[in-house]
């Protein structure tokens, strides 16, 4: 998962959306999954070296029993990183690109209780539906 990492300081907050049953390759449980998936309003990043992303910066968000992905539905095909916690610092996964107005994986196979957040390439904000 080691693509690149960041460190972000002290007063790391949690960050909470919807709840989040498993999910797994079949479609039914990839529906459970994202049944009443809350819609994300990312922030907007301020060049090439700090993209846009969710959740608010030095916020995190930690995953559930809900899902085994973190699943997003954006509003416009984008690229996607997860980053995720690892000892006092942060290690991303690779560019994934998701399309638009189509459930797809930042991430797949996340163990419950894992602190994360997303990066989006380019500096607008993203927006869509996010399950975990």
């Amino acid at each position: 998962m080691a693509a690149s990492a960041l460190l972000l300081g002290s007063g790391i907050t949690i960050a909470t959306t919807g709840p989040a049953s498993a999910s797994d390759t079949s479609a039914d449980a990839a529906r459970l999954c994202t049944v009443n998936a809350p819609r994300f309003t990312g922030s907007p990043g301020t060049g090439s070296n700090d993209p846009a992303f969710w959740p608010a910066r030095g916020t995190y968000a930690t995953t559930t029993s809900r899902c085994a992905d973190i699943n997003l539905k954006l509003d416009s095909t984008r690229s996607v990183r997860t980053c995720f916690k690892k000892g006092t610092g942060w290690t991303c996964n690779a560019w994934r690109q998701l399309s638009g107005g189509k459930w797809g994986l930042a991430a797949s196979d996340v163990l419950d209780n894992t602190d994360f957040f997303l990066q989006f390439n380019g500096t607008t904000r993203a927006t869509g539906l996010i399950d975990y």
